[in-house]
């Protein structure tokens, strides 16, 4: 089986360490993966353990000073809990995204403790575009699949764009060299369906 291996290392917009691995896959089915994570170095910071770990010592000196009742303090103490859980287990650790042409595309978001994934099928992907998007005084860019929607027996065919890495947030530097592999892969599928 030959594969090739890229390794791209660059920092998303908030400033944290990406790692881009892309991997070819040159035998049939032609196929690539596309994997941002975030470095082990910067991921392990002990900046937001520090916070937590200091949140919880001035919630128990607040709790003693204003001495408020037992039950007042366990319904504290148990939405502390569960806003710690959720913070623990939805922490995304790396996204990636599996391209084979002439079957699909397949989005894959791995948490602390699980994973996400989503499939498009081949025949519903109409392009792929870097996206502009505008929140509060930034500019941030999102690799987007237009995907057709709709079943053949209508005649009005709506469109849905689903965006790829959203919450890795690589800078365009990143996504522009995952679009022209994926365009790559696009324009190849679509003049091989043109030929037959």
């Amino acid at each position: 089986m030959s594969s090739t291996l890229k390794i791209i290392q660059q920092e998303n917009v908030n400033g944290v360490n990406l790692s881009l691995k892309v991997e070819s896959r040159c035998k049939s089915p032609n196929s690539q993966r596309f994997t941002i994570s975030y470095k082990n170095e910067e991921k392990r910071s002990k900046w937001p353990l520090k916070s937590l770990f200091l949140a919880v010592i001035f919630n128990v000196l607040a709790l003693l000073y204003v001495r408020i009742s037992v039950q007042a303090m366990i319904i504290i103490i148990i939405v502390l809990s569960f806003l710690v859980f959720f913070w623990i287990t939805h922490s995304v650790q790396s996204e990636s995204v599996l391209v084979i042409p002439t079957v699909g595309v397949q989005s894959s978001v791995k948490y602390v403790f699980g994973r996400e994934d989503y499939f498009v099928p081949w025949t519903f992907i109409d392009d792929i575009i870097i996206n502009e998007v505008i929140k509060l005084n930034r500019v941030l860019y999102f690799l987007t699949l237009i995907v057709k929607t709709g079943s053949s027996g209508q005649d009005t065919e709506t469109t849905k764009l689903i965006p790829l890495f959203k919450y890795t947030k690589p800078r365009l530097l990143m996504l522009e060299t995952i679009y022209k592999e994926l365009q790559e892969l696009l324009t190849a599928s679509t003049n091989e369906a043109k030929e037959v």
